[in-house]
């Protein structure tokens, strides 16, 4: 397994509730731009995994709840 196969399987399976960032990310529809993240992996040899773990979240245990979309919107 190579090395960006062996973080994208680290990612999933790591979130089980929704934290800040996941909200943030889920609110942006993973769209990069702006966010901080993107200039934290800009020096990485993989880039954010955010959005597995949003699907992840989703599938799992279901959309944010109302109060944390406004707590982070």
């Amino acid at each position: 397994m190579n090395e960006l196969a062996e973080v994208d399987n680290l990612v999933v399976g790591t979130f089980k509730r929704w934290s800040a960032s996941a909200v943030e990310c889920y609110l942006r529809e993973a769209n990069c731009d702006g966010c901080y993240y993107k200039n934290f992996f800009s020096d990485r040899p993989y880039d954010c995994k955010m959005y597995l773990a949003v699907d992840q979240l989703r599938q799992t245990i279901g959309e944010p709840s109302n109060n944390l979309i406004s707590k982070h919107s």
